[in-house]
């Protein structure tokens, strides 16, 4: 009997859980699609396609050395805010 009790409240305990689980899981597909749907919506607007462009050409001048001074330059003033 005790034992019969003790199962009863572990399966309920279980049930609960799965429960929540299942509506855990249905909130972060939500969330993903909504997320996804802003990054699209981002993508295809005038600011997202000037970073974007602004990154491509970045991406071509990596290898300038005007750059790579400019980024380590970027990248210690970055350093010493943070440790400052």
């Amino acid at each position: 009997m005790l034992i019969q009790q003790l199962i009863k409240k572990q399966q309920v305990k279980l049930a609960v859980l799965t429960a929540q689980s299942q509506l855990q899981q249905q909130e972060l597909l939500l969330r993903k699609q909504q997320l996804s749907q802003s990054v699209l919506a981002f993508i295809g607007s005038t600011p997202g396609l000037i970073l974007s462009f602004s990154v491509g050409c970045l991406f071509q001048l990596r290898h300038n050395s005007a750059i790579k001074v400019m980024r380590s330059v970027v990248g210690f003033r970055w350093i010493t805010r943070l440790i400052g």
